[in-house]
């Protein structure tokens, strides 16, 4: 093994550095360098360890006077003049280059800024100059960000991004995208007329808005739009892929999307437009195909897996090609968590009509039967229905397993929306202007698309990244009057991580 820094607290509450040269079922070969009570003397024993692993000159040979400035009865640290987070800067930055930001933005510096400090710890705009200034990046003042931020708002600086993530996606004719809505609420009590009181899918009674995210098949983030608070789910598609296509100049797009962003007229908006859509459905009623095939194979079981076509009944195209298709499929596994939730649902049922319990909120409770009763025949129904899922398209030239494969899909936009909130932070708590939420999602969108980059060359969580690459930094010191450089020992995991976030960079 090679040998590598290793720091210990000791008994005193001071964190001892050592350097260990080998190990062997636990015990260690080591050489100890000095304890630390500070930031400044750590750094400085790290490079006297760094020294030594080298092994270019003795410990303490920096042919340079190294004994600590006494000032009265105490004896003055070596002062740290710079402080750099490097590795983490450069993942970051040539993370964005990749995808093309820096281009696209005209090399928009303070964008680039905020995009990265939202990345390391996000907050407020005035936070986000701390926080470049802890990882070493002098950043723009407070004045200057937010006179910056009408640009980020502009439709033509937010149309470039989405064509430069597009360009990194791939896209082309024939295109596959997920859509996605989520809400995001402000802590105040008044709205207006973009924040406004609407449902909530985190049940909040603030006002928000509503907010779309495009994506690709693999859920890199293509396009993000802000909508009235109110405005319904369904309403908010067609507009965002109308512009999308606009944008990158492409008309043949098939947009996946859960049921609840499809109406009727949703859905001829979209055909009408020339696009398609793949869409999970609901299914209320046990569908007809299935009723066919249960009448015809009335000892059988479902087999898991098992698919079901039933072609649009509406009406056909002048070459009989159906306009829709919609497949049913049967799955063991969601048949077995349906069934458990229907047997608990029903004991709770038999206990309120019985009086044992009060009746709160349970579907198979009959309330409009001259007497409390259970309805079986609801029961019986969504038994029949346990296991079933439909999903319905316009690409009747796909298979029903391409089309299944594309909805599920959907998971990894889902996992975009929870970085966004969670990683990211999105919900702009510290805007109240239009201008400045659009802005905000702009940077938020951005930042998205980049931690999507690292995450998926280095295979950790965005989260884990930033911690893991934040603890390697270099630092200047000055010690007798002169400069001395020196950095934290970088370990050969973290060199294999740092190879395949930059593998044209780095020596292989």
């Amino acid at each position: 093994m090679s040998p590598y820094v290793r720091t210990v607290k000791t008994a005193s509450g001071a964190t001892a550095v050592q350097v260990v040269f080998s190990e062997n079922r636990g015990a260690k070969n080591l050489e100890h360098v000095g304890s630390a009570r500070d930031d400044e003397q750590l750094a400085l024993l790290r490079a006297k360890a760094q020294q030594i692993i080298e092994g270019e000159q003795q410990p303490l040979d920096l042919g340079l006077d190294l004994t600590p400035v006494a000032t009265g009865s105490k004896m003055a640290p070596v002062p740290v003049t710079s402080e750099r987070a490097g590795h983490l800067i450069d993942a970051i930055t040539g993370a964005y280059m990749a995808l093309g930001f820096d281009g696209a933005t005209n090399a928009e510096q303070v964008f680039a800024d905020l995009v990265m400090a939202r990345i390391v710890q996000p907050g407020s705009k005035l936070d986000s100059v701390e926080t470049l200034a802890e990882i070493g990046v002098a950043s723009a003042s407070y004045a200057t960000i937010k006179r910056r931020l009408p640009t980020y708002a502009e439709a033509e600086f937010r149309d470039r991004l989405t064509a430069a993530c597009a360009a990194h996606a791939g896209i082309g004719p024939g295109v596959l995208v997920l859509y996605d809505v989520t809400t995001l609420y402000f802590e105040t009590d008044e709205g207006d007329d973009f924040r406004k009181p609407g449902f909530s899918k985190e049940r909040r009674l603030e006002p928000q808005i509503t907010v779309g995210l495009l994506a690709d098949a693999s859920g890199f983030p293509l396009a993000v739009g802000a909508f009235e608070g109110n405005m319904a789910e369904t309403r908010t598609m067609l507009p965002m892929l109308e512009r999308f296509a606009d944008s990158y100049n492409v008309d043949d797009i098939t947009v996946v999307a859960d049921a609840g962003m499809f109406s009727d007229g949703n859905k001829k908006a979209i055909t009408e437009a020339g696009l398609h859509y793949i869409l999970g459905t609901r299914t209320p009623e046990v569908p007809y195909v299935l009723q066919a095939w249960r009448k015809a194979n009335p000892e059988a079981e479902y087999t898991n897996g098992q698919i079901w076509t039933m072609a649009d009944r509406s009406g056909r195209g002048p070459d009989g090609v159906p306009h829709s298709i919609t497949y049913y499929q049967y799955s063991w596994d969601r048949a077995r968590r349906t069934l458990k939730g229907i047997s608990e649902q029903v004991d709770k049922a038999e206990k309120a009509v019985a009086g044992k319990i009060a009746i709160k909120r349970n579907r198979f409770v009959d309330l409009k039967a001259p007497k409390k009763q259970v309805n079986w025949a609801l029961v019986e129904k969504n038994r029949a229905l346990a296991g079933i899922k439909g999903y319905e398209t316009s690409r009747v030239d796909l298979t029903a397993d391409q089309v299944i494969g594309s909805y599920r899909q959907l998971l990894k936009i889902e996992k975009s929306f929870r970085m966004s909130k969670s990683d990211l932070k999105a919900r702009p708590i510290y805007h109240h202007k239009r201008e400045s939420i659009d802005a905000h999602l702009t940077v938020v969108m951005a930042a998205m698309a980049v931690g999507h980059f690292l995450e998926q060359r280095s295979g950790l969580s965005l989260k884990r990244l930033v911690r893991t690459l934040r603890r390697y930094r270099t630092f200047e010191l000055t010690i007798a009057g002169r400069t001395v450089h020196a950095a934290s020992p970088v370990p050969a995991e973290i060199n294999e991580l740092l190879t395949k976030l930059n593998p044209e960079e780095r020596p292989h």
